[in-house]
């Protein structure tokens, strides 16, 4: 079976980037792979993501090796994001309601609005990466080197061997990375992290808070999976994307009975949220940004 030519560094871009530390010095890109189009699921120019493809563009170049910038847009920054999922909380409440008065939570109005950018699904298919051609063409030992060149004598290359390349070499895709996201947060960081989200879950008025948005939530007669800060403000967010990916193909006036049906969810998730999340803009939300120092 082909291998698909995607690093898993590579893949991890997009994932790495909410985790770890960013460079913030630019990439020389000053000579771009031959024949090289425009990226696919463009994003930020200046983005630590592409500037780490075009970084590997130049890097493979030099190698003796045609490789197309491929930023994948993994949809962290999507509308969904922002107004449907945990960080929603540290948004304007105006404009969270504006996005779930017709999208809901992003789960049915994928179906109803196909082709609405705000619900687009995240285009992160490895089978369309342009690489996967340019690696297909070569000869079986030109494959095997292309995959030292990208991916460093770490990693064993198809045919078996690590064609010279030196030891601890990390290819052009480790080098990419090393440079524009480093190695993550350090350990000291991590804990931190963990600490300060700890007193998040455990501050008083917090827990009162969260204990009043799930009352509330249940008198409208929603399941809450729990009532803890920090997870109380997923419940019904979860609930809902749950039930759109075991809906299963469904026609069109199904989808659009279940987007109302989701989006009285996330309008009334919503109203029952308003202390809580007053609270957690306004003392927790740099912790919250930051997260609990696992991911």
């Amino acid at each position: 079976m082909r291998r698909l030519m995607v690093s898993l560094t590579v893949l991890s871009f997009g994932l790495l980037a909410g985790c770890g530390d960013t460079d913030a010095s630019d990439a020389t890109t000053t000579d771009t792979a031959a024949g090289a189009g425009p990226a696919a699921a463009t994003t930020d120019p200046d983005s630590a993501q592409v500037k780490a493809e075009n970084m590997i563009a130049d890097c493979m170049k030099k190698k003796g090796f045609q490789y197309v910038p491929h930023p994948l847009d993994f949809g962290d920054n999507s509308p969904q994001a922002k107004y449907a999922g945990m960080t929603s909380v540290l948004q304007p409440a105006d404009e969270v309601k504006a996005f779930r008065a017709k999208y809901g939570f992003g789960g049915y109005s994928r179906l109803v609005y196909p082709n609405d950018p705000a619900v687009a699904a995240p285009a992160v298919d490895p089978a369309k990466n342009p690489n996967n051609a340019i690696r297909a063409g070569l000869d079986p030992s030109r494959q095997a080197a292309y995959d030292v060149a990208l991916e460093g004598s770490a990693k064993k290359a198809k045919a078996g061997t690590e064609q010279g390349a030196a030891k601890g070499d990390q290819g052009c895709a480790g080098e990419a990375a090393a440079k524009y996201y480093g190695s993550g947060p350090s350990n000291d960081k991590k804990a931190s992290a963990g600490r300060e989200y700890a007193k998040f879950q455990n501050d008083a008025a917090m827990i009162a808070a969260a204990q009043k948005y799930a009352s509330c939530l249940k008198a409208k007669g929603y399941r809450v999976t729990s009532a803890q800060p920090g997870m109380i403000e997923q419940s019904q967010f979860t609930a809902a994307i749950d039930a759109f990916t075991q809906a299963g193909q469904i026609d069109a006036a199904a989808a659009k009975s279940a987007l109302d049906t989701e989006i009285k969810a996330a309008l009334d998730d919503l109203e029952c949220r308003t202390d809580y999340a007053t609270l957690a803009r306004t003392k927790w939300a740099s912790v919250i940004t930051t997260g609990n120092g696992i991911g």
